[in-house]
């Protein structure tokens, strides 16, 4: 068994590998990249930044390449997968450490999952900046459960995760919770970061950038709580009051407008139910500092964290691929007690339906997305074709990733019941 499982793991890191410098250049240097680019190569300040601006951290590591390549944007792109491969590595490599070294089986089964997620495959393939965040999100967890020492540190991966992209910053929010001191330093990290960006880029990039951000929040979240690959609650709301309909061949859902407010306040009440529940999971276990308590909180808030967005896609699914070194771990310690099948059937549900684990051409030949395309009157729209497969944009609009965290939820919110 362990023969195989070595043969898939290898075959799984191949495919990874063979992935990360199969792909051209990525659509988000367009995006994300030309105020960095105009401001080193013609000299142009940064005035003006999107609601969706990636952070100073972002900055800092693509300064040195765009310096040395300058317009060569295909040697930009080498080096940009191979960052987000070594990133991925890293962060595997960390819950391998920390949650399955001392079991070779699961070790293996661990690499097999984690090579061959499909929300991993394609961050690595588009060489998105995803992938930093989890190997920010994984040294965040690994330190947080290692030693006292370790654990005064893990704010400061999560400082980094947020001045990549923001939306991390809720799970340094669950850390100043659970350890204030360490929570403590990952803020003073955000402020040494945003005092670099201010220095080395201008105040949009630095103290400026939050407020930036966030000021346009209302504007992103409006535009992107309709958005079809959206598996947010919001996003799912949207989706299930709009019958999975979308306007002609735009992302748009089919919506009276009269209805906006009322899904806005549905999806806020359901935000503020799960920050809610988290807080009080922190509150009554706050005397409980082991390992397996520390790990399920954290996974607990990672979770919330991608339901709670305002906009979660394909690529940010990566975020969670740490729960599942934890869940493997919890169920062969069998803590809090022996997994029920029922548990081990909900928890393996929610990893499937997040990681896939199989080509999205294999997805679309066992469900039947044709026909649900055009049972929802959605046949002749082009978005549910992708780069890397027809199945995953149908397979992203039909809140197939959404429904796996809510089930991942569940599946932590029930472990941490059990352990009371």
């Amino acid at each position: 068994m362990r023969g195989v499982l070595l043969l898939l793991c290898l075959l799984a890191l191949g495919r990874l590998v063979a992935t990360a410098f199969a792909y051209g250049i990525p659509a988000w240097f367009d995006e994300e990249l030309n105020p960095l680019f105009n401001l080193l190569t013609r000299g142009q300040p940064i005035s003006q930044i999107d609601a969706r601006q990636y952070g100073v951290v972002v900055f800092l590591v693509l300064d040195p390449a765009v310096r040395l390549y300058g317009s060569d944007l295909s040697a930009l792109a080498m080096y940009a997968a191979a960052v987000s491969l070594v990133a991925s590595l890293v962060g595997f490599a960390l819950i391998a450490w920390r949650y399955a070294r001392d079991d070779l089986g699961r070790l293996l089964l661990l690499g097999v999952a984690w090579f061959s997620a499909v929300p991993l495959l394609y961050v690595v393939a588009q060489h998105m900046v995803d992938a930093w965040q989890l190997c920010f999100i994984a040294a965040s967890l690994f330190l947080l459960t290692g030693s006292t020492r370790q654990q005064r540190l893990a704010g400061l991966p999560l400082a980094a995760a947020t001045m990549t992209k923001l939306l991390p910053g809720f799970l340094l929010f669950y850390l100043c919770l659970r350890k204030w001191r360490s929570g403590a330093l990952g803020i003073a990290g955000i402020i040494v970061l945003l005092a670099i960006g201010q220095v080395l880029y201008g105040p949009l990039i630095g103290f400026g950038y939050p407020f930036a951000v966030l000021g346009g929040g209302g504007d992103t979240i409006a535009r992107w709580s309709t958005h079809f690959e959206n598996n947010s609650i919001r996003g799912m709301v949207f989706k299930l009051a709009a019958g999975f309909r979308l306007q002609g061949n735009t992302t748009t859902y089919v919506l009276d407008p009269g209805w906006y407010p009322w899904l806005s306040a549905l999806s806020y009440a359901l935000l503020v139910a799960l920050v809610g529940y988290l807080l009080w999971v922190v509150w009554r276990s706050r005397a409980d500092g082991s390992s397996e308590r520390i790990s399920l909180e954290f996974g607990l808030a990672s979770v919330t964290m991608l339901l709670i967005s305002p906009h979660t896609a394909q690529d940010y699914l990566v975020t969670v691929l740490p729960v599942l070194g934890v869940w493997l771990y919890l169920w062969s310690k069998h803590w809090p007690r022996a997994w029920t099948l029922g548990q081990v059937l909900l928890t393996l549900a929610a990893a499937v339906l997040i990681g896939v684990f199989v080509p999205m051409n294999v997805v679309a030949r066992v469900i039947p997305f044709n026909a649900l395309v055009t049972l929802t009157h959605n046949g002749q729209n082009a978005l549910f074709a992708d780069q890397i497969g027809n199945a995953i944009g149908a397979y992203d609009f039909f809140g197939l990733p959404g429904l796996g965290l809510l089930l991942a939820w569940l599946a932590l919110m029930r472990l941490e019941r059990k352990a009371r």
